[in-house]
């Protein structure tokens, strides 16, 4: 086994690692997103608007990763 395919093995075992901690994150992360904007949106329009692109943002993360 060469340097290289040793390398490229463990780059695929971080890759791996990776995916599955986004297909846990995403989902509730976008859930959370979604529930705290109401709320702070009655304090102030902005953050409403700025936790709302993060929720979307987790939403089509979850969709790519989960595949839904």
């Amino acid at each position: 086994m060469g340097f290289s395919s040793r390398i490229a093995n463990f780059g695929s075992k971080i890759l791996g690692g990776v995916k599955k901690a986004a297909q846990w994150v995403a989902p509730a992360l976008h859930k959370v997103l979604s529930t705290v904007s109401g709320p702070v949106g009655m304090i102030h329009p902005g953050i409403e608007c700025a936790l709302g692109v993060g929720a979307n943002l987790a939403g089509a993360v979850d969709r790519l990763v989960n595949k839904r």
